[in-house]
């Protein structure tokens, strides 16, 4: 469910929100060349760059439990709203309040160091989410087995294949258990028995109170795993609601001048 944002702070704690989106927009600042880009920080009075704005006034609310899929063709701002919620990129305007630790799985091999192995990487990421080196000990044979890699897991990351690092993300961000999880399209990687084992896995995680939000180009995936979604169309929210009319908005998206 959605929830009205104006309601302030204050009510952050007592509706039980763990994401709280508040008219966020994003500019990037484009430029023609490099020497435009050398100009500019000369020449400030004249204007030698464009202004992308990849978002523009983007508000939702997210509660303990809920799980939000984000739909949108490619330059809709997706990657952008997620690096935002991530806190890699920050907004131009508005602000987002986020409660308790977020696990960020935003692009294949996104944190992962290449000559590490597997169980080496699950404490980094670990350390990265603030869990102590114990916990993360802990939920080690967890991991090894959610993400069921063999005798890989204790192999350096560049020997994986695309399939073997979306298993031992997932893994990782999954079963340490976050508040809040961001998943960008690593779902779609694995086969169909991986993604029915993390479809079981998010929703016992949910039940528990994770929000999950989930970007993917593929509407039977967020139809699978979350119960609203948004629709983005060149950075503005274009839908707001239900999995399944949001899915119809995506798919009309196609037959529309200008998309």
């Amino acid at each position: 469910m959605f929830y009205n944002s104006s309601a302030g702070v204050d009510s952050f704690v007592a509706l039980d929100l763990l994401i709280s989106v508040q008219n966020i927009s994003k500019m990037f600042l484009m430029y023609n060349s490099p020497m435009d880009r050398l100009k500019q920080q000369f020449f400030r009075h004249k204007k030698y760059h464009d202004e992308f704005w990849a978002l523009k006034d983007i508000s939702f609310d997210l509660k303990k439990g809920e799980t939000l899929g984000v739909l949108g063709h490619n330059g809709a701002g997706k990657s952008t709203l997620l690096q935002i919620l991530a806190g890699t990129l920050m907004p131009t305007s508005g602000k987002v309040y986020l409660r308790g630790r977020v696990g960020a799985i935003m692009t294949m091999g996104s944190g992962f160091k290449q000559d590490f192995t597997g169980r080496e990487n699950v404490y980094i990421l670990g350390s990265l989410m603030d869990f102590h080196r114990k916990d993360v000990e802990r939920q080690m044979d967890q991991i090894k087995n959610f993400a069921d890699i063999g005798l890989f897991f204790d192999k350096p990351i560049r020997t994986y294949s695309s399939g073997m690092v979306a298993r031992l993300a997932f893994a990782v961000y999954t079963c340490l258990e976050p508040d809040i999880l961001i998943v960008d399209e690593v779902i779609n990687v694995g086969d169909a028995g991986f993604k029915q084992k993390c479809l079981s896995h998010v929703s016992a995680q949910t039940t528990k109170g994770m929000a999950l939000i989930l970007v993917s180009h593929s509407p039977m995936v967020v139809e699978q795993f979350c119960r609203q979604a948004i629709v983005l169309k060149k950075g503005k929210i274009v839908y707001q609601g239900g999995v399944k009319d949001a899915i119809k908005e995506y798919n009309m998206s196609f037959s529309r001048k200008g998309v």
